[in-house]
């Protein structure tokens, strides 16, 4: 397990951001020396920590549960300033311009508004005086607004505001400047004629400061609320880019269809409803919102680009500007795309102090096998690394829409080969999925530097830009307005920015990182309770509550086991298993050579054998090439083990697989395996034996055929148990038959002069008769091996599948067939024990410029003269499967 966090103490203003890995269930205290060590060398060890405003008590608080999770800000000695329990009146939001996205309580009295340090709710727009207007919430609930003689004045839904107050509805929108305000009330009523409320849903406690960038600075790290309501059906199309002319006025869907920034901000805190609600199939997926342009009559008339339809996106203008507009534009897209549809790279050499609030966001993991912890690029080798990565994505070839995107942040110098490759990406990468935001500093359009010249400085400062279909280009003498200009370098109508600023996009990017996706019934949505990262590898025994492996242990199991529940490794919320009994078709472990296949499938079979004894499993294995299943021919519940060297054997064992399955067929009588065994365990009475009332005799104990007079099964194991039977006595339940089967493409299609060339095809009609009749006979396929590219005898395309990304070793996603995936880091079973002080919890300060490095490599460290844990688990199977014999057989 592993979290990162940030640690609070006495004379550090701004936090330290460290790294802390440690076994599961391990309890804070057991780092609460090193967490102050990190935050002031040779600290002594705190009487007090607090995670905001909440005590906790180190010996009974989880790492990576709640609320020790990813993002989580702990204070030693003394708290931070935590929410209330009173209720809050009224909220202003900062809907649209330089400075959107803040949350602002009104919890009585007046409160000013302006550019100035000094005013109540401060506000980085240029165009806003030092104290521009006051809000005033009475007594009674009523919400009034007078300007205090402002420069460029103060209206309210498109009226005038004067000195004299003026009542402000639920909803009303303010205008100063270019910034946009909205006020909303607990009575969440929209005024006449106006948007719906954009924030709300059933009111709930409020956050004691505002959530915004500044309360983070000023008031430790600030809280928020419920997201906006579900959206509607029905939304129209996004306006396109780049048109010109006046923009078409709003409706209310398109104000729900594109949420303002602070509505996002409350939707990331308190993980709201439309939270990563926009798939790859979304009419609105990749959409953004560059700004608002002012409407009269029907308030904020969102501007908006699609990066399908436009294929990159530049900006340019001012440095800070862009910068802030950039930060609104990936926290829309983290927001509402969830990172199964979504990830998001940066290229940015020399900049991690600007981008790595990244660093938080789930969609910034690596997921496709890339060499890093983080899918960052702050200097030339993590760039080169990152552009290598994505050039494998646009040379796959294509097979229609892509059902995962990539998002490449660019934004510095880039030459050489590296400028080369970004200009490819530009051209080539949207057929693939991959879309660029490039960043350009350069003048804002004025009279005095028309669109055309700093068109021109954009594509000069970043040659990328010529491939981009669309540009935001910011006008306007303090460059708060921004124009959206088309492939014809048509210039649209000017409207207000949307930008936030570095403390904002920090708290936003927190309150993501703990989050990972739930998929119910196919769909995707925040996680109701956060996981914890993956973890760079498990045992397997560990995972499966097995730390002392004895006989008793493995018969309680047994005892208590009935279908095929297979426990693949650790993920993100606990085991994860997988119904093996419920598959419509085989499993498939996919993956490189030196991604853990062989060691995924000895792994299935120890999780099968700690499952299930002798009597209720059998388990056959077959090697295409090597001997890397041989550790897993030690279990009991192996009734035959070949290799690809012996053609007579394998065709021998191909001719008994289907014999066996004929038996089967027969014993069953056409009934299905999974309901007979349920009725002869209701029934206290063997299947087999019910298969045959009616007249019909037991035929007992059956093995498996010899071919040449000898047993299919490994003629070399001398092993003090014997050879377990394809089928149990008769007076006991057929057991599961399992056959697992390493390396497919060498067993099926081997080179010419192997010597399991001629059997290929009788091994290649055993498997795919297991595959058509075995889900009926309690008969079940797991192979390893690569997809099929063009033929498919197997019928594997459409198989659920382990997918192994090799980075590291056993890392993959289990792949449902309706394309639901969960990450899991397979458990190893052929190591030996590991020692005990690989197991000590760390705690590592981060650098973030070095988080798009590839990961160190810390081998495991095993003890050097002990057994594997498989041969544990196979000494202690072989001991309890004869214990279990030589008591009285009792039914399963």
């Amino acid at each position: 397990m592993q979290i990162k966090v940030t640690v609070l103490g006495p004379g550090v203003a701004d936090g330290v951001d460290v790294s802390i890995a440690a076994p599961g269930g391990t309890q804070l205290s057991a780092v609460l020396g090193s967490l102050a060590s990190a935050v002031s060398p040779g600290g002594a060890t705190p009487g007090a920590v607090f995670c905001e405003d909440r005590r906790l008590d180190p010996a009974q608080t989880p790492l990576g549960q709640p609320p020790l999770v990813d993002g989580a800000v702990l204070s030693l000695h003394r708290p931070l300033d935590g929410p209330g329990a009173e209720p809050v009146p009224a909220r202003l939001l900062v809907a649209s311009g330089p400075d959107a996205g803040g949350v602002h309580l009104l919890r009585g009295g007046t409160a000013t508004i302006g550019r100035s340090a000094d005013a109540d709710i401060p506000l980085d727009d240029p165009d806003v005086s030092r104290l521009h207007c006051a809000l005033t919430l009475g007594a009674d609930g009523a919400i009034t607004v007078a300007d205090l003689g402002s420069t460029n004045g103060t209206s309210l839904d498109g009226r005038p505001v004067r000195e004299r107050p003026v009542a402000v509805p639920p909803g009303g929108i303010l205008r100063l400047g270019e910034s946009a305000l909205r006020v909303l009330t607990d009575e969440r009523q929209p005024a006449a004629g106006g948007p719906p409320p954009a924030a709300g849903a059933a009111p709930s406690p409020p956050p004691a400061a505002d959530a915004d960038g500044r309360a983070a600075r000023r008031a430790g790290w600030a809280r928020g609320r419920r997201g906006p309501v579900a959206e509607p059906a029905g939304a129209p199309a996004p306006p396109a880019p780049g048109a010109g002319g006046p923009v078409a006025r709003p409706s209310a869907a398109d104000e729900s269809r594109w949420p303002d920034l602070a509505a996002l901000l409350l939707l990331a805190v308190e993980s709201g409803p439309r939270l990563w609600e926009r798939g790859p199939d979304s009419p609105d997926a990749y959409g953004i919102r560059l700004g608002t342009a002012p409407s009269p009559a029907d308030g904020l008339v969102p501007v908006t680009v699609s990066l399908p339809a436009v294929g990159s996106l530049g900006l340019a203008g001012p440095r800070e500007r862009i910068a802030g507009l950039a930060r609104a534009v990936l926290a829309q897209l983290a927001a509402l795309q969830p990172p199964s549809a979504l990830e998001l790279v940066v290229l940015a050499p020399g900049r991690a102090a600007e981008w790595s609030w990244l660093g938080w966001l789930p969609h910034t993991r690596p997921a496709r096998g890339q060499d890093c912890r983080l899918l960052l690029g702050f200097d030339d080798e993590q760039v080169a690394a990152r552009l290598a990565e994505l050039a494998e994505l646009t040379a796959a070839p294509a097979g229609g829409a892509p059902r995962r995107r990539s998002v490449v942040l660019v934004d510095g110098p880039l030459a050489g080969a590296a400028g080369q490759a970004v200009a490819r990406l530009a051209a080539d990468g949207p057929a693939a999925g991959v879309h660029l935001l490039c960043l350009a500093e350069t003048p804002p359009a004025t009279p005095s530097s028309p669109v055309a010249s700093t068109l021109a400085a954009a594509r000069a400062a970043a040659p990328a830009f010529a491939a981009c279909g669309a540009v935001g280009l910011l006008s306007g003498a303090v460059a708060t307005a921004v124009r959206l200009v088309g492939p014809d370098d048509s210039p649209g109508p000017p409207a207000s920015a949307d930008a936030v600023s570095p403390a904002w996009a920090e708290r936003f990017a927190r309150a993501l990182a703990p989050l990972r996706e739930e998929r119910v019934g196919g769909g995707a949505g925040p996680a109701a309770q956060p996981g914890a990262p993956l973890p760079e590898s498990c045992r397997l025994l560990d995972v499966l509550e097995l730390s002392r492996v004895t006989p008793g242990a493995l018969r309680e199991r047994w005892a208590a086991g009935t279908e095929l529940p297979l426990t693949l490794g650790a993920g993100e919320r606990g085991p994860v298993t997988l119904g093996l009994a419920a598959l419509g078709g085989p499993l498939l472990v996919e993956g490189g050579s030196r991604a853990g296949r062989t060691e995924s499938l000895n792994a299935l079979a120890a999780s099968l054998a700690a499952t299930l004894g002798p009597r209720e499993l059998s388990l056959l294995l077959v090697e295409g090439a090597g001997e890397g299943l041989a550790p897993s021919a030690e279990l009991p519940q192996v009734a035959s083990y070949l290799t690809a060297t012996d053609p007579l054997r394998i065709r021998a064992f191909a001719q008994a697989l289907r014999a066996e399955l004929k038996r089967r067929a027969l014993l069953l009588g056409g009934s299905d395996f999974v309901a007979r065994r349920l009725a002869a365990e209701a029934a206290g009475a063997g299947l087999a034996e019910a298969a045959l009332a009616g007249g019909e005799a037991a035929e007992g104990r059956v093995v498996a055929p010899r071919s040449g007079g000898e047993p299919v099964g490994w003629a070399a194991r001398e092993a003090a148990v014997p050879e377990p039977p394809m089928r149990a006595e008769g007076s006991a339940p057929l057991p599961w038959l399992v056959v697992l089967v390493d390396d497919l493409p060498a067993l099926l299609a081997p080179p010419l002069g192997a010597p399991g060339r001629q059997s290929a095809g009788s091994m290649l009609r055993a498997l795919d008769a297991v595959r058509r009749e075995g889900q009926a006979l309690g008969v079940r396929l797991v192979l390893a091996g690569a997809r099929p590219t063009v033929e498919d005898p197997l019928r594997l395309a459409s198989a659920t599948r382990l997918s192994l990304t090799g980075t590291p070793p056993g890392r993959g996603e289990l792949w449902a067939p309706d394309g639901a995936r969960t990450p899991v880091q397979v458990g190893r079973i052929t190591g030996r024990i590991p020692r005990t002080a690989t197991l000590r919890p760390t705690v590592t300060r981060l650098d973030w410029a070095r988080l798009g490095d590839p990961p160190a490599r810390r081998p495991v460290r095993e003890l050097g003269n002990g057994p594997t844990d498989i041969a544990l688990l196979a000494s202690a199977a072989a001991r309890a499967a004869r214990t279990r014999e030589a008591a009285p057989a009792t039914p399963v």
